[in-house]
Protein backbone atom coordinates (compact mmCIF):
# COMPACT_ATOMS: atom_id res chain seq x y z
CA UNK A 1 0.00 0.00 0.00
CA UNK A 2 2.75 2.34 0.94
CA UNK A 3 4.67 2.04 -2.75
CA UNK A 4 1.14 2.58 -4.02
CA UNK A 5 0.63 5.80 -1.97
CA UNK A 6 3.66 7.15 -2.70
CA UNK A 7 3.87 6.40 -6.49
CA UNK A 8 2.67 9.96 -7.28
CA UNK A 9 6.42 11.03 -5.61
CA UNK A 10 8.50 9.17 -8.25
CA UNK A 11 10.51 6.49 -8.00
CA UNK A 12 13.20 7.67 -5.64
CA UNK A 13 10.41 8.42 -3.04
CA UNK A 14 9.46 4.63 -3.23
CA UNK A 15 12.88 3.77 -2.99
CA UNK A 16 13.72 5.55 -0.05
CA UNK A 17 10.14 4.17 1.96
CA UNK A 18 11.59 0.89 1.12
CA UNK A 19 15.18 1.00 2.19
CA UNK A 20 13.49 2.98 5.31
CA UNK A 21 11.26 0.05 5.83
CA UNK A 22 13.54 -2.82 5.26
CA UNK A 23 15.56 -0.82 7.90
CA UNK A 24 13.25 -0.42 10.65
CA UNK A 25 12.10 -3.89 10.23
CA UNK A 26 15.68 -5.11 11.04
CA UNK A 27 16.28 -2.67 13.94
CA UNK A 28 13.39 -3.60 15.26
CA UNK A 29 14.46 -7.59 15.59
CA UNK A 30 15.94 -7.35 19.31
CA UNK A 31 12.96 -6.23 20.53
CA UNK A 32 10.95 -9.05 18.54
CA UNK A 33 13.64 -12.00 19.76
CA UNK A 34 12.39 -10.12 23.64
CA UNK A 35 8.69 -10.85 22.77
CA UNK A 36 8.83 -13.88 21.22
CA UNK A 37 10.28 -15.46 23.97
CA UNK A 38 7.77 -13.99 26.51
CA UNK A 39 5.26 -16.31 24.55
CA UNK A 40 6.40 -20.03 25.65
CA UNK A 41 7.34 -18.85 29.24
CA UNK A 42 4.04 -17.64 29.73
CA UNK A 43 2.69 -20.58 28.07
CA UNK A 44 3.97 -23.06 30.49
CA UNK A 45 2.97 -20.57 33.70
CA UNK A 46 -0.25 -20.88 32.25
CA UNK A 47 -0.23 -24.82 31.61
CA UNK A 48 0.89 -24.73 35.22
CA UNK A 49 -1.91 -22.84 37.12
CA UNK A 50 0.36 -19.50 37.82
CA UNK A 51 -1.62 -16.73 36.53
CA UNK A 52 1.05 -14.28 38.90
CA UNK A 53 3.66 -15.78 36.55
CA UNK A 54 2.15 -15.19 33.61
CA UNK A 55 1.34 -11.30 33.97
CA UNK A 56 4.74 -10.91 35.39
CA UNK A 57 6.50 -12.45 32.36
CA UNK A 58 4.45 -9.87 30.28
CA UNK A 59 5.25 -7.07 32.50
CA UNK A 60 9.12 -7.75 32.41
CA UNK A 61 8.80 -8.47 28.53
CA UNK A 62 7.05 -5.29 27.94
CA UNK A 63 9.45 -3.46 29.67
CA UNK A 64 12.82 -5.05 28.49
CA UNK A 65 11.17 -4.31 24.76
CA UNK A 66 10.23 -0.54 25.70
CA UNK A 67 14.14 -0.20 26.33
CA UNK A 68 15.16 -1.46 23.61
CA UNK A 69 13.59 0.38 21.32
CA UNK A 70 13.90 3.48 23.24
CA UNK A 71 18.09 3.36 22.64
CA UNK A 72 17.12 2.21 18.39
CA UNK A 73 14.57 5.35 18.28
CA UNK A 74 17.27 8.08 20.19
CA UNK A 75 19.57 6.38 17.50
CA UNK A 76 16.88 6.42 14.58
CA UNK A 77 16.24 10.33 15.38
CA UNK A 78 19.77 11.42 16.42
CA UNK A 79 21.73 9.41 13.25
CA UNK A 80 19.95 8.35 10.82
CA UNK A 81 22.91 8.61 8.15
CA UNK A 82 24.64 6.60 10.16
CA UNK A 83 22.03 3.32 10.42
CA UNK A 84 21.38 4.01 6.08
CA UNK A 85 24.94 3.88 5.44
CA UNK A 86 25.66 1.93 2.52
CA UNK A 87 22.00 1.19 1.31
CA UNK A 88 22.43 4.20 -2.03
CA UNK A 89 24.49 6.70 -3.33
CA UNK A 90 21.43 8.61 -4.52
CA UNK A 91 20.78 11.60 -1.93
CA UNK A 92 17.26 12.09 -2.87
CA UNK A 93 16.39 8.37 -1.77
CA UNK A 94 18.28 8.95 0.85
CA UNK A 95 17.25 12.08 2.29
CA UNK A 96 13.37 10.53 1.52
CA UNK A 97 14.47 7.25 3.62
CA UNK A 98 15.99 9.01 6.44
CA UNK A 99 12.70 11.22 6.62
CA UNK A 100 11.00 8.18 7.20
CA UNK A 101 13.57 6.84 9.63
CA UNK A 102 12.88 10.08 11.72
CA UNK A 103 9.12 9.76 11.79
CA UNK A 104 8.00 6.19 11.52
CA UNK A 105 10.89 5.19 14.12
CA UNK A 106 8.31 7.26 16.62
CA UNK A 107 6.10 4.43 16.58
CA UNK A 108 8.44 1.89 17.86
CA UNK A 109 7.71 1.73 21.63
CA UNK A 110 3.96 1.25 20.22
CA UNK A 111 5.28 -1.63 18.04
CA UNK A 112 7.14 -3.60 21.00
CA UNK A 113 3.91 -3.64 22.98
CA UNK A 114 2.02 -5.06 19.91
CA UNK A 115 5.00 -7.88 19.60
CA UNK A 116 4.75 -8.61 23.32
CA UNK A 117 0.96 -8.61 23.51
CA UNK A 118 0.84 -11.04 20.15
CA UNK A 119 3.28 -13.35 22.06
CA UNK A 120 1.57 -13.44 25.18
CA UNK A 121 -1.61 -14.38 22.87
CA UNK A 122 0.34 -17.55 21.41
CA UNK A 123 1.43 -18.77 25.07
CA UNK A 124 -2.13 -17.98 26.03
CA UNK A 125 -3.48 -20.21 23.55
CA UNK A 126 -5.59 -17.69 21.86
CA UNK A 127 -4.14 -16.00 18.76
CA UNK A 128 -7.91 -14.40 17.55
CA UNK A 129 -7.54 -11.08 19.28
CA UNK A 130 -3.68 -10.83 16.98
CA UNK A 131 -6.23 -11.38 14.04
CA UNK A 132 -8.66 -8.45 15.43
CA UNK A 133 -5.75 -6.11 15.86
CA UNK A 134 -4.17 -6.76 12.84
CA UNK A 135 -7.00 -6.19 10.80
CA UNK A 136 -8.05 -2.79 12.31
CA UNK A 137 -4.59 -1.91 11.78
CA UNK A 138 -4.95 -2.91 7.86
CA UNK A 139 -8.66 -1.15 7.48
CA UNK A 140 -7.35 1.76 9.72
CA UNK A 141 -4.05 2.28 7.92
CA UNK A 142 -4.81 1.51 4.05
CA UNK A 143 -8.50 2.81 3.52
CA UNK A 144 -7.48 6.33 5.05
CA UNK A 145 -3.70 6.65 2.95
CA UNK A 146 -5.74 6.43 -0.30
CA UNK A 147 -8.52 8.95 0.85
CA UNK A 148 -5.12 10.89 1.95
CA UNK A 149 -3.64 10.57 -1.68
CA UNK A 150 -6.49 12.60 -3.30
CA UNK A 151 -5.78 15.79 -1.10
CA UNK A 152 -4.50 18.63 -3.35
CA UNK A 153 -1.49 19.52 -1.01
CA UNK A 154 -0.87 15.69 -0.18
CA UNK A 155 2.53 14.91 0.89
CA UNK A 156 4.30 11.63 1.83
CA UNK A 157 5.27 13.00 5.45
CA UNK A 158 0.73 12.18 5.72
CA UNK A 159 1.01 8.72 5.14
CA UNK A 160 3.99 8.15 7.65
CA UNK A 161 1.92 10.19 10.65
CA UNK A 162 -0.91 8.20 10.29
CA UNK A 163 0.83 5.04 10.17
CA UNK A 164 2.30 6.10 13.85
CA UNK A 165 -1.75 7.22 14.42
CA UNK A 166 -2.91 3.65 13.78
CA UNK A 167 -0.25 1.57 15.09
CA UNK A 168 -0.56 3.83 18.34
CA UNK A 169 -3.87 2.13 18.12
CA UNK A 170 -3.35 -1.26 17.84
CA UNK A 171 -1.22 -1.50 20.50
CA UNK A 172 -3.83 -0.06 22.50
CA UNK A 173 -6.55 -2.44 22.06
CA UNK A 174 -3.37 -5.53 22.09
CA UNK A 175 -2.82 -4.07 25.84
CA UNK A 176 -6.72 -3.88 26.53
CA UNK A 177 -7.52 -7.39 24.92
CA UNK A 178 -4.29 -8.99 26.66
CA UNK A 179 -5.80 -7.55 29.85
CA UNK A 180 -9.69 -9.03 29.29
CA UNK A 181 -7.91 -11.83 28.39
CA UNK A 182 -6.06 -12.05 31.85
CA UNK A 183 -8.98 -11.28 33.60
CA UNK A 184 -10.75 -14.52 31.93
CA UNK A 185 -8.34 -16.96 31.51
CA UNK A 186 -5.99 -16.31 34.70
CA UNK A 187 -8.91 -16.06 37.37
CA UNK A 188 -8.20 -17.75 40.71
CA UNK A 189 -10.07 -20.96 41.62
CA UNK A 190 -12.32 -20.00 44.61
CA UNK A 191 -11.64 -21.43 47.84
CA UNK A 192 -13.28 -24.46 49.11
CA UNK A 193 -15.28 -23.70 51.94
CA UNK A 194 -13.50 -26.62 54.43
CA UNK A 195 -13.94 -26.38 58.08
CA UNK A 196 -11.13 -26.21 60.38
CA UNK A 197 -10.74 -29.50 62.89
CA UNK A 198 -11.40 -28.17 65.93
CA UNK A 199 -8.23 -29.27 68.47
CA UNK A 200 -9.08 -31.09 71.30
CA UNK A 201 -7.04 -31.53 74.25
CA UNK A 202 -6.23 -34.70 75.88
CA UNK A 203 -7.64 -35.74 78.88
CA UNK A 204 -5.73 -35.10 81.89
CA UNK A 205 -6.24 -38.46 84.37
CA UNK A 206 -6.88 -37.30 87.92
CA UNK A 207 -4.10 -36.77 90.15
CA UNK A 208 -4.45 -39.46 93.16
CA UNK A 209 -3.84 -38.34 96.60
CA UNK A 210 -1.17 -40.66 99.10
CA UNK A 211 -3.61 -42.49 101.10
Amino acid sequence: MGYYVLSVFGPAAQAGFGIGTRLLGLIQMPALAVALAAGPIAGQNFGAGNGARVRETFVKAALIATAVMVILLILAQLAPGLLLAGFSNDRETMAVASLFLRIVSLNMMAQGLIFTCSSMFQGLGNTKPVLWTSATRVLTYSLPSIWLSTWPGFRMEHVWYLSIATTTLQAGLSVWLLRREFSKRLVLPPRENVAEPTLVEPAVPPVREPA
